[in-house]
């Protein structure tokens, strides 16, 4: 056991004095005279660790000064407060250090003054220069692109960007809507990929990549890569032709479809033959096991078809598709009607 020189108190431990005159005689904390924040103007993220980052002005300021804390190796800390003493992002502001010395809660208070620097970042100089590894080309065969599906596109980029906010090179350089579809130009290559794969699993059809120089640098090719993502001609509720079947698409993401007798089948290479919206509705006359009688729904004729699978009355209206001088009755879930 010892005693303070300073006050009189007796205590243990390696220090020369007790912890609490220790502390007021000796610096347990050091900071930073000037703690400096680089922020980039153009996207507000902040360089910490050599990488530049997306967080808010706090959660910059309170680890660049954790970071820049200097404390004594007997000061164990358990708080830090972090004030402004002055309006605004920048100026003074207090660093207050709680914790335990040889036991004993002290706590340790420092000032420091605040600056941020602007520098504009290497993703926006990237960005802004029209930088890109890839073009991610979004057609569709046979027919134009829906609404529905540019907004499901636009979705997926949206969330792939997000997932991959701490690179660089993740960001969209360039739109180009063209009369057979649309161009995404982006400033990775992989992140290109993944958004094509992630299309053709939402929305189906097929990736065709290619790639051409683009120049070299360190005595090496650099590529720039295309993947022209193809989706299907078919939608839900379409009406297609495969292998001599007529069949009605039911995932056009699987390739699925179901034929007029009600059997489900994979889709191997479907001609469509009547647009979901373009179909036409005629009254049922009559009906048995194998036929049914409708009105004509352009001559008000009675005519026959080949009854599909499924219950039907008089008076009930159904779908109709002529294809190859025949007419063919089409029953299936008014689900796959919706509007796109």
């Amino acid at each position: 056991m010892k005693r303070c020189p300073i006050c009189g108190k007796r205590f243990e431990g390696r220090l020369e004095m007790c912890p609490e005159c220790y502390s007021d005689r000796r610096e347990l904390v050091k900071v930073e005279r000037i703690v400096e924040l680089v922020r980039c103007p153009r996207c507000g993220r902040y360089r910490l660790g050599g990488r530049w980052r997306e967080m808010k002005f706090e959660e910059a300021l309170t680890e660049t000064i954790l970071n820049s804390l200097r404390v004594h190796p007997e000061f164990r800390v358990e708080d830090v407060e972090i004030r402004p003493l002055t309006r605004g992002e920048v100026g003074r502001y207090s660093v207050r250090v709680a914790g335990t010395l040889e036991g004993e809660t002290v706590e340790d208070e420092r000032l420091t003054e605040v600056r941020v620097r602007g520098t504009v970042c290497e993703r926006c100089c990237r960005e802004a220069g029209g930088y890109y590894e890839s073009i991610v080309q979004v057609r569709a065969d046979g027919r134009d692109l829906e609404d529905e599906e540019l907004e499901k596109v636009r979705e997926i980029i949206l969330k792939i960007l997000d997932k991959e906010r701490d690179n660089q090179k993740a960001f969209v350089s360039k739109v180009v809507e063209r009369r057979e579809g649309i161009d995404f130009y982006l400033g990775d290559r992989n992140v290109g990929r993944k958004i094509a794969r992630s299309i053709v699993n939402e929305l189906g059809g097929r990736i065709v990549e290619s790639k051409k120089i683009h120049t070299r640098r360190d005595g090496r090719d650099v590529y720039r890569f295309t993947y022209a993502v193809r989706l299907p001609g078919y939608r839900e509720g379409d009406v297609v032709e495969d292998e001599g079947r007529v069949c009605v698409v039911t995932n056009r993401r699987l390739g699925k479809g179901i034929t007029i007798d009600g059997k489900s089948v994979n889709l191997k290479n479907p001609k469509v033959i009547a647009r979901k919206e373009d179909l036409l509705e005629a009254v049922v006359v009559d009906c048995d096991e194998y036929v049914v009688e409708i009105l004509h729904p352009v001559s008000n004729e009675v005519v026959r078809a080949k009854r599909p699978k499924g219950e039907f009355k008089p008076g009930d209206i159904v779908n109709v598709v002529e294809y190859g001088e025949r007419l063919y009755v089409i029953k299936i879930p008014r689900s796959l009607y919706r509007s796109s």
